[in-house]
């Protein structure tokens, strides 16, 4: 699959992840709500109906390049004929129409665990690891590209300066054309023709790679078979197939190769005597034209190509030099620079592109996880509000222990945050969303006592407000940031982050998050301000609290410091 199309992937891939957190699969409907829900289930139903056609799309593009993921892809699609998860979720829209909630209710249960088995099924592809793997062999190439464009200008200095012998830098320069060879091969095995192997072997051959680029095949394909041919001396060979080859040599000579197809080769041996004349052998050559029978590669990989026409003239200066032409071995070597670079531009296109992708998938997951918080955090503030209206002289130990089971409930949510934190934590490469997660947290820590201590009054209340205002801050800001990533419309990255890595949101989209910081600090304080009595605060729950806030501007503080000095980066 080309990289161009791997964001599109992602982003359908994750429309699952969207889905299952949608409010009409976890809200308990009632009749007032009813016509509410059944317009949000219908755009839960157009959303699947898409989603659907995305996996269609994935296989179709996926059949020849990665046939293993189109195979997934058919069988999740297969799962939801089976299911008939299209026709119920219609089928609830009009459920919800005629009132009947009581049917929608079970029914978006028993939908919901097989939405929850289809999404186990995608992840069973294990695509975040694939990327990685990826990205780390595309590093490996950039570093061994970048060592041979710096001996490459060594060697053209010291030719164009008329310094060293010819022989020697010939030599040189025919150890850089192995070495290119070497990386535009692995890159073939690696990145073309071993789309269904497993990461872990694509990463041993890397590292062999690295160690050692050599490889005594010359040719784009290798030949295996019988050939007849003009030359001096003996020639044996031995293969299968049918071939036309011109070979020369002295003496005896063995050469072996795969394929069917024609080319040209040298080969040498060791043997006594030598003879001139016309006559018939068997032998093999290396060719360099395209192997018959075979159909041409339809998704070559675009640094591959650059490297090979690098290598090409790599191998002509090569040859001047051993006739100690330097000017027009200069001119080769010049050329073989600028496709090197072109190679490691295309290189460097492949990791954004992969970056891409994972941002895309890191932006799905965060949302789905917010989602649910939210709704969970919505129930939590709903059933405060409930039980903060009992008159205390009425709350009896039923009351002590719903605050416990919501105080539970808030736990869980907890769990939540501190996964969505890991997940940007990870990623490092954004410092305000980071930061108005651990806040959130905070304050979703402070709810989790007070309920446990029956405390359901304005304070426990307005806490549990700014959480959700800040989920919702985060949902928007992270939908702003999909589709801005699906357009294209996100800004050039900063020359002084590195190449190919993209941060997870621009700086637009922290600076933002960071004003929402500030404002929800600037709130919290007029609200504390109410409570004072007199110039100076009292009470030690209300000194906690502005202790507290005082952290949390420093805070915010120091991650505009951190934004502002591009540490992130």
């Amino acid at each position: 699959m080309t990289p161009r199309n791997m964001r599109y992937l992602a982003c359908g891939f994750a429309g699952l992840l969207v889905l299952l957190s949608a409010p009409g699969l976890a809200a308990e409907p009632t009749s007032d709500d009813a016509d509410k829900l059944s317009v949000e289930q219908q755009l839960i139903a157009d959303r699947f109906e898409h989603f659907d056609a995305v996996l269609q799309q994935i296989a179709r593009l996926t059949e020849a390049t990665d046939p293993r993921r189109a195979a997934l892809m058919q069988k999740a699609r297969q799962q939801i004929r089976e299911k008939m998860i299209e026709l119920r979720l219609t089928h609830l829209v009009t459920q919800l129409e005629k009132d009947q909630l009581s049917l929608a209710i079970e029914n978006q249960e028993i939908l919901g665990e097989d939405l929850q088995a289809l999404l186990k099924l995608l992840m069973s592809e294990n695509r975040a690891k694939r990327i990685e793997s990826e990205k780390a062999r595309i590093r490996q190439y950039l570093k061994r590209i970048n060592r041979i464009i710096k001996k490459q200008k060594d060697v053209q200095g010291r030719t164009a300066g008329d310094a060293g012998d010819p022989k020697g830098l010939s030599g040189e320069q025919g150890k850089l054309a192995d070495d290119t060879e070497g990386v535009a091969k692995d890159i073939k095995q690696n990145e073309e023709d071993g789309q269904d192997s497993d990461s872990e072997d694509k990463d041993k051959n890397m590292d062999e790679g690295e160690d050692k680029d050599k490889d005594e095949d010359k040719g784009e394909d290798k030949d295996k078979g019988k050939g007849e041919g003009k030359g001096e001396g003996k020639g044996e060979g031995k293969g299968e197939g049918k071939g036309e080859g011109k070979g020369e040599g002295e003496g005896e000579s063995k050469s072996e190769g795969k394929g069917e197809g024609k080319g040209e080769g040298k080969g040498k041996g060791e043997g006594e005597g030598k003879g001139e004349g016309e006559g018939e052998g068997e032998g093999q050559g290396k060719g360099q034209g395209q192997s018959q029978g075979q159909p041409q590669d339809q998704d070559q990989n675009p640094a591959r190509k650059r490297l090979e026409a690098a290598e090409q003239h790599m191998r002509e200066a090569q040859e001047k030099l051993d006739r100690a032409k330097r000017d027009g071995a200069v001119e080769d070597q010049e050329q073989a620079i600028r496709e090197l670079e072109k190679a490691k531009a295309e290189l460097e296109e492949i990791l954004r592109q992969l970056r891409e992708e994972e941002i895309a998938r890191m932006l799905a997951m965060l949302e789905a996880r917010f989602r649910k918080m939210l709704l969970l955090q919505r129930e939590v503030l709903d059933r405060t509000v409930r039980l903060d209206k009992i008159p205390k002289p009425q709350r009896s130990s039923s009351h002590q222990i719903e605050c416990s089971r919501l105080s539970g409930k808030e736990q869980e949510i907890l769990v939540e945050a501190d996964r969505a934190l890991l997940l940007l934590r990870e990623d490092g490469t954004a410092v305000a969303f980071p930061e108005a997660v651990q806040q959130m947290r905070d304050d979703m820590q402070q709810v989790v006592h007070r309920l446990a201590q029956t405390k359901v009054s304005q304070i426990t209340q307005a806490i549990e407000e700014d959480i959700i205002a800040a989920l919702e801050e985060m949902i928007e800001a992270l939908e702003k940031a999909q589709e801005d990533l699906e357009q294209d419309n996100r800004p050039p990255p900063n020359q002084s982050s590195q190449p190919g890595e993209p941060p997870l949101v621009d700086t637009l989209a922290e600076l933002k998050m960071i004003r929402a910081l500030q404002m929800r600090i600037n709130r919290r304080t007029e609200r504390y301000s109410k409570l004072i009595e007199g110039e100076q605060a009292e009470g030690s729950e209300l000194i906690e609290a502005l202790r507290r806030l005082a952290e949390r501007q420093q805070r915010v503080h120091r991650v505009t410091r951190d934004l502002e000095q591009g540490r992130n980066k």
